[in-house]
């Protein structure tokens, strides 16, 4: 390979591994992202936690490791997924230390949100001090937030039906950890949660709702979601974690966040193995029930995963997630690294909906503007002149007319081309990387195509961001948006192309903008 697919505006990690997103928080004047991390090569090892913070969310400032898996109640798994909140100018972190067989939630403690204290207590919170339905063994991913006089923490976990909560009331949660046992890389297999698994004996996946005066004595509430028959019995009997769960409201509308694994697939909805979802309702903090309203699928791409907020002082709601998936190859690993993260979204709720825009920072770094007022392509590919490149963001009406596909080539060269277009047939938007460069395998049935439902429409806007080796597109002002990486690897693959088939199609105000930073 003799390029590098670093990206030059998103997150990546310097070297080893990384996945989700974790502690996402405002302190001290910077927007803090700690994250999961393997230092030592560029795959799935006993986690770490790395940090980076940033001003703007386009530079990053590298800090160093936040935990290290040195304790004994980390060994195997490490020091796992979770979560930070600011309290009497300290930053308290939460995190999962993991075993294959059992998961709890420790605390660590920092004066200047660099270095973190272990807390001398851990574990602080325990499956077996909770309630008999919630299992010992998939309990992570802690969630901390403040309402009213009270700490709440959400977490993933499987949840015993009532039917076997009475059988087996916490029997055996209290046994010492086995010996070290074989664990499985998630990017090299199936992760935890897998289809394997026996969900009548371990329990569905679930959410479960925990409230403390003082961030160390936790109570069990409750677990949040109830089989409602307006929705997809898949939903409650999910044989897998709804893992890395958040919760925020915006404009009076609750939302809660979450990464199911092992959703099947709704239509075009859930194509990969593991999801990433989003509820609008209302929690009831007595109870611990999140009563849903609506269910929708936050990114209908192919890389989006784990995604968390923070939110800033002037009020924004700002996302950042995962930039890959699980259970498929990395290319990056030739080169050392694996794990980039989404370009941050600021989020808001309008008409019933979730909206993601990307972070009005970005906009500091668009130069060398070219701009086409309307270019109508019918039955060809087409280029404009100033129009290329991969380190881009790309804006434009598309009206399909009357062709049966309608849309963008990017990444183009002589082998290569990711393809994003309006398919009629379909009433979808389409993301078609098969012929992008190094190949995907996983264990998707199909690894390069992804289907977003927009109806029949006449007229869609489109911003996308390329940058190296990913594409992120922001349909409709952000109602809907598809993430995917892609790997070009000859030299010229950064054209662009405007291609319609099957009758005439028009661009308008279409406008082009190198990122640089």
């Amino acid at each position: 390979m003799d390029r590098s697919y670093r990206p030059k505006y998103h997150v990546s990690v310097l070297s080893g591994w990384a996945n989700d997103p974790n502690g996402t928080i405002f302190y001290r004047g910077k927007a803090h992202l700690f994250y999961q991390h393997y230092p030592h090569k560029p795959e799935w090892g006993t986690m770490h936690w790395g940090h980076v913070a940033t001003e703007d969310f386009i530079h990053w400032e590298r800090l160093p490791i936040t935990l290290v898996p040195d304790q004994d109640y980390e060994v195997i798994c490490g020091c796992c997924s979770g979560s930070t909140i600011e309290k009497d100018g300290k930053l308290y972190l939460l995190y999962t230390s993991a075993q294959p067989d059992l998961q709890r939630q420790c605390m660590a403690v920092s004066e200047d949100g660099v270095r973190f204290q272990k807390d001398a207590g851990n574990p602080i919170v325990t499956a077996d001090a909770l309630h008999p339905e919630v299992s010992r063994t998939d309990f992570r991913d802690p969630r901390m937030f403040r309402k009213g006089d009270w700490y709440y923490l959400i977490a993933g976990a499987r949840v015993l039906t009532p039917e076997e909560t009475a059988a087996n009331p916490n029997e055996g949660f209290k046994k010492e950890v086995k010996p070290p046992l074989p664990v499985h890389s998630p990017s090299a297999g199936p992760v935890s949660g897998s289809t394997e698994s026996e969900p009548e004996k371990t329990g569905y996946g679930n959410m479960i709702l925990l409230k403390s005066k003082d961030l160390y004595r936790w109570e069990y509430v409750g677990k949040l979601i109830y089989e409602q028959p307006e929705y997809d019995i898949a939903y409650y009997r999910l044989n897998g974690v709804y893992e890395c769960p958040d919760y925020f409201t915006d404009n009076g509308a609750e939302v809660l966040l979450s990464s199911p694994q092992n959703l099947p697939a709704m239509g075009h909805r859930y194509q990969n193995i593991h999801s990433t979802l989003y509820m609008l309702g209302k929690l009831d903090f007595k109870t611990g029930r999140f009563d849903v309203r609506d269910i929708q699928e936050v990114d209908s791409g192919f890389d989006f995963y784990a995604a968390q907020t923070l939110r800033m002082p002037d009020g924004r709601i700002v996302m950042i997630a995962w930039k890959e998936m699980w259970d498929r190859n990395f290319p990056t690993r030739k080169e050392g690294w694996a794990g980039t993260y989404t370009l941050p979204r600021e989020l808001t709720v309008r008409d019933g909906r979730m909206i993601q825009t990307p972070v009005r920072e970005i906009g500091k770094y668009r130069q060398n503007r070219v701009y086409c007022d309307e270019l109508s392509v019918g039955n060809q590919s087409v280029t404009v002149d100033g129009i290329s490149g991969t380190v881009v963001e790309l804006r434009m009406t598309l009206e399909p007319g009357d062709a049966a596909k309608a849309g963008v080539k990017l990444f183009k060269g002589s082998e290569h081309e990711t393809l994003l277009y309006y398919d009629r047939a379909e009433g979808a938007l389409v993301f078609d990387r098969t012929r992008s460069g190094q190949p995907f395998e996983g264990r998707d049935k199909n690894v390069n195509v992804r289907y977003c439902d927009v109806g029949q429409a006449d007229a869609l806007e489109l911003d996308l961001y390329l940058d190296v080796s990913s594409l992120e597109a922001f349909v409709d002002g952000g109602k809907r948006t598809m993430t995917g990486n892609v790997y070009p690897d000859l030299e010229g693959d950064d054209g662009i192309e405007f291609f319609a088939e099957g009758g005439t199609c028009k661009f308008r105000s279409v406008e082009k903008y190198d990122i640089v930073v």
